[in-house]
């Protein structure tokens, strides 16, 4: 579960926001559509992980900072309340948890060495990095189940239709090499976030790789590149593990689109 974006006028956050000076941020028409969808989410996730030991990774870019100054679409730049704010949306998932993971993403939405998701892993009581005693880890290598995970935040994606969803095998391969180099044995699954963007491997390796659905609508920045057709993926992916075996299910929502929907 990652890019939820949460501070951003366009990422998750819940329909009422409280802010630090006694106002208020009320969601737009296309958060609360995602919050509807998140809640729905883990609905779903609950009826189908009854009788197991419910583990949350939260994959990176889950609070929007700016630390760069690039946009207008923040809803604060109070780090107290951000905070605040992230964990009042995060609650669904919260509960759901009996573990909680949290992995670093982008320092430009994040802050430097993504000191807030640290802040948030913190408050949260996250499951703490044995080798630096931090809260949030960079690069999480863990066994559930049997099954060997690789998880972080960073991957790259092609810009055309035609190659993006070869970013998967492309991962699945460098994996294999990486894991081959140090000798140690390969990773069951690689789950990467941050291109908002769905795509895996298939069977072609025997690494599987994922690059994770997002919970973020579109940014100004995606207009001015020229990718306002480009839909980002929502939902996120559940996996099963026991015995060293796995069974991924993905939940994916798809917005509407008012296309052709007036006269000029």
């Amino acid at each position: 579960m990652g890019d939820t974006h949460i501070g951003s006028t366009v990422g998750l956050c819940l329909p009422v926001a409280n802010l630090d000076d006694g106002g208020t941020y009320s969601a737009s028409q296309g958060q609360r559509w995602l919050w509807r969808s998140w809640l729905d989410f883990w609905t779903f996730t609950t009826g189908i992980t009854q009788g197991c030991k419910r583990v949350l990774v939260l994959n990176g870019d889950i609070v929007e900072k700016d630390n760069k100054r690039r946009t207008h679409q923040i809803i604060t730049r109070n780090d107290a309340t951000l905070l605040r704010i992230a964990v009042s949306t995060l609650k669904p998932a919260l509960e759901w948890a009996d573990a909680i993971y949290v992995v670093r993403g982008t320092e430009a939405h994040t802050g430097k060495s993504a000191e807030m998701e640290e802040a948030l892993a913190y408050d949260i009581g996250a499951v703490q990095d044995p080798a630096s005693g931090t809260y949030s880890h960079w690069h999480l290598r863990a066994v559930a189940g049997g099954v060997r995970m690789d998880i972080a935040h960073h991957a790259t994606m092609g810009g055309m239709p035609w190659t993006e969803r070869n970013a998967a095998i492309k991962l699945a391969a460098i994996t294999w090499h990486r894991y081959m180099e140090m000798g140690k044995p390969l990773p069951h699954v690689v789950v990467r976030n941050h291109v908002h963007r769905y795509a895996d491997s298939g069977g072609n390796y025997e690494t599987f790789a994922v690059m994770a659905p997002a919970w973020s609508l579109a940014t100004s920045y995606l207009y001015r590149i020229g990718k306002e057709n480009d839909l980002a993926t929502i939902g996120g992916l559940i996996f099963i593990c026991e015995n060293g075996q796995y069974q991924m299910l993905k939940k994916i929502y798809r917005p509407r689109v008012t296309a052709w929907d007036r006269t000029m």
